[in-house]
């Protein structure tokens, strides 16, 4: 069996180590254009990340950190959203970790050469989809065809939204990102509300990085980078070089079209929040093998995702509907709009039933009310920390 990942970033190379590791009959080529930039802020992993890594890689976060500039994760310090700011704790024996993700591709790449041999290949180039039949999937790499029996794109975000759906209630579309040359001391992930949304802080050995998250229809991007200079106390903002992207929250309407699978920022992107991204793309490549391995069909694989980029939306609603410490207009918008979505909304009373039905185990594998986006002790925990009366 011949797989093809196109894309290098960080979920190209989770699906490269996912299916050398889960599949072992099969080889991967990893595709891609080695002159294309990633956004390079720094990430906040799951749990399933180092899990998957160094089950394919053999990567050892504790021994190999310097590698990647790594630090470790305990949860996620919630500040300025309550009066007292509170931690969201990766629960144990589980832990996650902060990474450079400028460096994933080859220290990850390196090690699986080593590992898988004739399995693995890269191939630089640009990629064209010519066709993709239920048998199989021709490419066409630097003008040369080539075939493969299942592709996954990895390619970041669609040119196109046309074969997406659009989330009119998710406040956030625009983020500047800020760069502090020092090492990040501290061991979670910062979610600090704003008076215009809210700012991931992620450490790392040799920096910081800061994500202004923001809505470009309520505030301008001079009002943020105001707020952003009042936060870190800059006193001239010419002289910082902020990262600026602009981003749709949005899901596909068709993550696995006959033998090709969309991942990544090519299948769902909402926001950074608890870093659940990361947990829906390793779900995505494990339906993929579920329809490889002829355990659910092609509707089955789309349903499925559908309804957890449901769910995956009703949790990020869940955190902002009780607002923040600040009354500003971008929180007054954005506690109407996720209010109104959770109310009638019958995946969200369904996942308030499975959470309050005491006959449901604290983990039950397998059911996607619990699986995804959280275990019920964690979703509890939150309610009880933005004082919530959701759950019994």
């Amino acid at each position: 069996m011949k797989i093809a990942v196109i894309g290098s970033g960080t979920v190209g190379v989770m699906s490269t180590c996912h299916f050398l590791y889960y599949l072992p009959e099969c080889s991967v080529d990893c595709i891609y254009d080695p002159n294309k930039k990633i956004l390079g802020i720094g990430e906040s992993t799951n749990i399933q990340f180092p899990d998957l890594l160094y089950k394919a890689a053999n990567y050892n976060c504790f021994l190999d950190n310097k590698e990647l500039d790594l630090t470790f994760k305990y949860g996620v310090l919630y500040k300025n959203w309550r009066k007292e700011d509170f931690l969201s704790p990766i629960i144990p024996p589980n832990y996650a970790f902060h990474f450079n993700n400028f460096k994933l591709k080859e220290v990850i790449f390196n090690k699986l050469k080593n590992i898988y041999k004739k399995r693995f290949k890269e191939i630089f180039g640009e990629v064209k989809i010519l066709s993709n039949t239920l048998t199989n999937v021709e490419l066409s790499i630097n003008n040369k065809t080539k075939t493969y029996d299942y592709v996954i794109d990895c390619r970041g975000y669609p040119e196109d939204y046309s074969d997406y759906v659009q989330s009119d209630f998710l406040p956030l579309n625009h983020a500047l990102v800020y760069m502090i040359k020092e090492p990040g001391e501290w061991k979670f992930t910062y979610h600090q509300a704003t008076k215009n949304g809210w700012m991931f802080g992620i450490p790392l050995q040799t920096r910081q990085g800061w994500g202004y998250l923001f809505n470009d229809r309520i505030t301008s991007v001079e009002e943020a980078k105001k707020d952003i200079a009042d936060i870190f106390k800059i006193k001239n903002l010419n002289e910082v070089n902020f990262n600026e992207f602009k981003f749709k929250p949005y899901h596909a309407k068709k993550f696995l079209d006959n033998r090709i699978l969309k991942n990544g920022n090519q299948a769902i992107f909402y926001e950074p929040i608890e870093a659940l991204s990361g947990v829906f793309y390793d779900n995505i490549n494990r339906a993929l093998i579920d329809f490889i391995l002829k355990r659910k069909t092609e509707n089955d694989v789309n349903l499925y995702l559908f309804d957890m980029a449901k769910r995956y939306e009703n949790f990020i609603c869940f955190v902002y509907q009780g607002g923040s410490t600040f009354n500003s207009n971008f929180w007054k918008d954005t506690i109407v709009k996720t209010k109104n979505h959770l109310k009638n909304n019958k995946e969200w009373e369904q996942t308030i039933q499975f959470i309050n039905n005491k006959k449901n185990h604290e983990f039950s594998l397998g059911n996607s009310l619990e699986s995804f986006p959280f275990c019920i002790k964690l979703y509890k925990q939150l309610s009880n920390n933005f004082n919530y009366k959701f759950f019994k």
